[in-house]
Protein backbone atom coordinates (compact mmCIF):
# COMPACT_ATOMS: atom_id res chain seq x y z
CA UNK A 1 0.00 0.00 0.00
CA UNK A 2 1.56 3.32 -1.03
CA UNK A 3 2.24 5.49 2.03
CA UNK A 4 0.82 8.38 0.00
CA UNK A 5 -2.68 7.08 0.76
CA UNK A 6 -2.20 6.18 4.42
CA UNK A 7 -4.51 9.01 5.50
CA UNK A 8 -6.97 8.71 2.63
CA UNK A 9 -10.65 8.15 3.41
CA UNK A 10 -10.48 5.46 0.72
CA UNK A 11 -7.50 3.60 2.23
CA UNK A 12 -9.48 0.41 2.90
CA UNK A 13 -10.95 0.42 -0.62
CA UNK A 14 -7.54 0.89 -2.22
CA UNK A 15 -6.37 -2.15 -0.26
CA UNK A 16 -9.31 -4.22 -1.54
CA UNK A 17 -8.68 -3.18 -5.16
CA UNK A 18 -4.99 -4.03 -4.83
CA UNK A 19 -6.00 -7.50 -3.59
CA UNK A 20 -8.39 -7.96 -6.52
CA UNK A 21 -11.50 -7.87 -4.35
CA UNK A 22 -14.77 -6.64 -5.84
CA UNK A 23 -16.31 -3.49 -4.36
CA UNK A 24 -20.01 -3.46 -3.47
CA UNK A 25 -22.69 -0.80 -4.00
CA UNK A 26 -21.97 1.03 -0.75
CA UNK A 27 -18.28 1.23 -1.62
CA UNK A 28 -19.24 2.60 -5.02
CA UNK A 29 -21.26 5.38 -3.37
CA UNK A 30 -18.25 6.18 -1.18
CA UNK A 31 -16.11 6.47 -4.30
CA UNK A 32 -18.65 8.76 -5.96
CA UNK A 33 -18.85 11.01 -2.89
CA UNK A 34 -15.09 11.20 -2.42
CA UNK A 35 -13.00 14.17 -3.54
CA UNK A 36 -9.77 12.12 -3.44
CA UNK A 37 -9.33 12.07 -7.22
CA UNK A 38 -5.74 10.82 -6.93
CA UNK A 39 -6.85 7.73 -5.00
CA UNK A 40 -9.64 7.10 -7.52
CA UNK A 41 -7.15 7.30 -10.40
CA UNK A 42 -4.76 4.97 -8.64
CA UNK A 43 -7.43 2.33 -8.08
CA UNK A 44 -8.72 2.63 -11.64
CA UNK A 45 -5.20 2.32 -13.02
CA UNK A 46 -4.60 -0.84 -10.99
CA UNK A 47 -7.65 -2.48 -12.61
CA UNK A 48 -6.78 -1.08 -16.06
CA UNK A 49 -3.25 -2.44 -16.02
CA UNK A 50 -4.38 -5.75 -14.56
CA UNK A 51 -6.63 -6.23 -17.59
CA UNK A 52 -4.75 -4.50 -20.43
CA UNK A 53 -1.27 -3.60 -19.23
CA UNK A 54 -0.01 -0.39 -20.84
CA UNK A 55 -1.96 -0.91 -24.06
CA UNK A 56 -4.34 1.79 -25.26
CA UNK A 57 -6.59 0.83 -28.15
CA UNK A 58 -7.83 3.51 -30.52
CA UNK A 59 -10.02 3.86 -33.56
CA UNK A 60 -10.26 7.02 -35.63
CA UNK A 61 -13.42 8.20 -37.43
CA UNK A 62 -15.83 7.19 -34.69
CA UNK A 63 -17.50 10.22 -33.19
CA UNK A 64 -18.63 8.62 -29.95
CA UNK A 65 -18.70 4.84 -29.59
CA UNK A 66 -19.12 1.63 -31.53
CA UNK A 67 -22.67 1.18 -32.77
CA UNK A 68 -22.52 -2.36 -31.53
CA UNK A 69 -24.57 -4.08 -28.85
CA UNK A 70 -21.36 -5.18 -27.18
CA UNK A 71 -20.65 -1.59 -26.11
CA UNK A 72 -22.70 -0.58 -23.05
CA UNK A 73 -23.20 3.11 -22.26
CA UNK A 74 -24.43 5.33 -19.44
CA UNK A 75 -25.42 9.00 -19.54
CA UNK A 76 -24.25 11.10 -16.61
CA UNK A 77 -24.36 14.76 -15.69
CA UNK A 78 -28.16 14.73 -15.73
CA UNK A 79 -30.63 14.73 -12.85
CA UNK A 80 -29.59 11.22 -11.85
CA UNK A 81 -28.23 11.10 -8.31
CA UNK A 82 -24.84 9.63 -7.51
CA UNK A 83 -26.56 6.63 -5.95
CA UNK A 84 -28.55 6.07 -9.14
CA UNK A 85 -25.36 6.14 -11.21
CA UNK A 86 -23.83 3.49 -8.95
CA UNK A 87 -27.05 1.45 -9.22
CA UNK A 88 -26.68 1.46 -13.01
CA UNK A 89 -23.06 0.34 -12.86
CA UNK A 90 -23.81 -2.44 -10.38
CA UNK A 91 -26.73 -3.70 -12.48
CA UNK A 92 -24.52 -3.69 -15.57
CA UNK A 93 -21.86 -5.66 -13.71
CA UNK A 94 -24.44 -8.22 -12.59
CA UNK A 95 -25.77 -8.53 -16.14
CA UNK A 96 -22.25 -9.00 -17.44
CA UNK A 97 -21.62 -11.72 -14.84
CA UNK A 98 -24.68 -13.56 -16.13
CA UNK A 99 -24.30 -13.06 -19.89
CA UNK A 100 -20.77 -11.86 -20.73
CA UNK A 101 -22.38 -9.97 -23.59
CA UNK A 102 -20.43 -6.72 -23.30
CA UNK A 103 -16.88 -5.99 -24.37
CA UNK A 104 -16.62 -2.31 -23.45
CA UNK A 105 -18.32 0.44 -21.46
CA UNK A 106 -18.61 4.09 -22.45
CA UNK A 107 -19.79 6.74 -19.98
CA UNK A 108 -21.28 9.67 -21.93
CA UNK A 109 -21.77 13.10 -20.40
CA UNK A 110 -25.11 14.71 -21.11
CA UNK A 111 -24.75 17.94 -23.09
CA UNK A 112 -27.87 20.11 -23.53
CA UNK A 113 -28.37 20.76 -27.25
CA UNK A 114 -29.24 24.40 -26.71
CA UNK A 115 -26.38 25.13 -24.29
CA UNK A 116 -23.49 27.38 -25.25
CA UNK A 117 -20.59 25.42 -23.70
CA UNK A 118 -17.65 27.76 -24.12
CA UNK A 119 -16.62 29.18 -20.76
CA UNK A 120 -19.25 27.32 -18.72
CA UNK A 121 -16.85 24.99 -16.81
CA UNK A 122 -19.57 22.56 -15.88
CA UNK A 123 -22.50 24.96 -15.49
CA UNK A 124 -25.24 23.00 -17.23
CA UNK A 125 -22.85 20.24 -18.28
CA UNK A 126 -19.96 18.40 -16.56
CA UNK A 127 -16.53 19.44 -15.36
CA UNK A 128 -13.29 17.66 -16.21
CA UNK A 129 -13.06 16.48 -12.61
CA UNK A 130 -16.49 14.86 -12.82
CA UNK A 131 -15.59 13.25 -16.15
CA UNK A 132 -12.43 11.70 -14.68
CA UNK A 133 -14.30 10.55 -11.58
CA UNK A 134 -17.02 8.75 -13.56
CA UNK A 135 -14.43 7.11 -15.85
CA UNK A 136 -12.33 5.94 -12.89
CA UNK A 137 -15.27 4.57 -10.90
CA UNK A 138 -16.58 2.79 -14.00
CA UNK A 139 -13.23 1.04 -14.37
CA UNK A 140 -13.08 0.13 -10.68
CA UNK A 141 -16.60 -1.29 -10.44
CA UNK A 142 -16.91 -2.88 -13.90
CA UNK A 143 -14.14 -5.36 -13.27
CA UNK A 144 -15.74 -7.85 -15.68
CA UNK A 145 -15.66 -5.47 -18.67
CA UNK A 146 -12.56 -5.71 -20.85
CA UNK A 147 -12.46 -2.04 -21.80
CA UNK A 148 -13.49 1.41 -20.62
CA UNK A 149 -13.88 3.69 -23.62
CA UNK A 150 -13.80 7.46 -24.03
CA UNK A 151 -14.37 9.82 -26.95
CA UNK A 152 -11.80 12.54 -27.54
CA UNK A 153 -14.45 14.56 -29.35
CA UNK A 154 -16.36 14.72 -26.08
CA UNK A 155 -13.52 15.12 -23.57
CA UNK A 156 -11.04 17.10 -25.64
CA UNK A 157 -7.60 15.75 -26.44
CA UNK A 158 -5.83 16.94 -23.28
CA UNK A 159 -8.39 15.49 -20.87
CA UNK A 160 -8.52 12.32 -22.98
CA UNK A 161 -4.77 11.94 -22.51
CA UNK A 162 -5.18 12.38 -18.73
CA UNK A 163 -8.01 9.82 -18.72
CA UNK A 164 -5.52 7.10 -19.67
CA UNK A 165 -4.37 7.31 -16.03
CA UNK A 166 -7.96 7.05 -14.79
CA UNK A 167 -9.01 3.68 -16.17
CA UNK A 168 -9.55 4.41 -19.86
CA UNK A 169 -7.82 2.04 -22.29
CA UNK A 170 -9.94 2.45 -25.44
CA UNK A 171 -10.36 5.65 -27.45
CA UNK A 172 -12.64 6.57 -30.33
CA UNK A 173 -13.37 9.74 -32.22
CA UNK A 174 -12.81 11.72 -35.37
CA UNK A 175 -10.91 14.73 -36.66
CA UNK A 176 -7.45 13.64 -35.51
CA UNK A 177 -4.70 12.07 -37.59
CA UNK A 178 -3.38 8.63 -36.78
CA UNK A 179 0.08 10.10 -36.16
CA UNK A 180 -1.31 12.63 -33.65
CA UNK A 181 -3.27 9.93 -31.82
CA UNK A 182 -0.25 7.65 -31.51
CA UNK A 183 1.85 10.59 -30.29
CA UNK A 184 -0.73 11.53 -27.65
CA UNK A 185 -0.99 7.97 -26.34
CA UNK A 186 2.76 7.43 -26.25
CA UNK A 187 3.35 10.74 -24.45
CA UNK A 188 1.03 9.41 -21.74
CA UNK A 189 3.37 6.43 -21.31
CA UNK A 190 1.07 3.96 -23.06
CA UNK A 191 1.46 1.65 -26.05
CA UNK A 192 -0.84 2.62 -28.93
CA UNK A 193 -2.74 -0.24 -30.59
CA UNK A 194 -5.01 0.54 -33.53
CA UNK A 195 -8.38 -1.17 -33.42
CA UNK A 196 -9.79 -2.36 -36.72
CA UNK A 197 -13.17 -3.25 -35.23
CA UNK A 198 -14.79 -4.08 -31.92
CA UNK A 199 -12.37 -6.53 -30.39
CA UNK A 200 -9.98 -6.53 -33.37
CA UNK A 201 -6.54 -4.97 -33.69
CA UNK A 202 -4.10 -4.53 -36.53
Amino acid sequence: MPSLFANSELFDLIDKVEKGERLDHDAGVRLMNSQDILALGTMANIVRERKNGHQTFYRIDQSTHDTNLRDATMLYGTVKSREEQIDILCRLREQQDQTGEFLSFTPLSSVPKDKELEGTMGVGTTTGLEDLKVLAISRILLDNFDHIKASWNQLGLKLTQVSLGFGVDDLAGSGVTKHAMIHMIQKAGRAAVERTGLGGTQ
